[in-house]
């Protein structure tokens, strides 16, 4: 995911951002994330709804939202991962999970 613009700390080691945003109401709570790399940004969005029936933990949504969201995260990561790796090698990268 080298992108132009990578920004790196004092060491030289690069750096990558992200930020959580919440959006919640009685019923449900909305994570969104944010991933920032140089000049790439990629995003996602978890959603917890609370059962009537359950206590009101909103810990609890954050929890579950943001833990949807990392994960749709995550794929999207190594969907770009493998599809770099495609790119250049011209062959299957053989990534298990892709």
């Amino acid at each position: 995911m080298d992108s132009p613009g990578e920004s790196t700390d004092a060491t030289g080691a690069r750096e990558w951002s992200v930020q959580l945003r919440f959006e919640e109401d009685e019923a449900r709570t909305k994570a969104l994330v944010t991933l920032t790399v140089g000049s790439r940004t990629l995003r996602a969005n978890g959603i917890a709804r609370r059962n009537p029936l359950d206590p009101n933990l909103p810990r609890v949504g954050e929890d579950l939202a943001v833990s949807r969201a990392l994960s749709q995260l995550a794929h999207e990561l190594l969907s770009d991962a493998v599809a770099s790796l495609e790119a250049t090698t011209h062959s299957p990268a053989g990534i298990r999970g892709a």
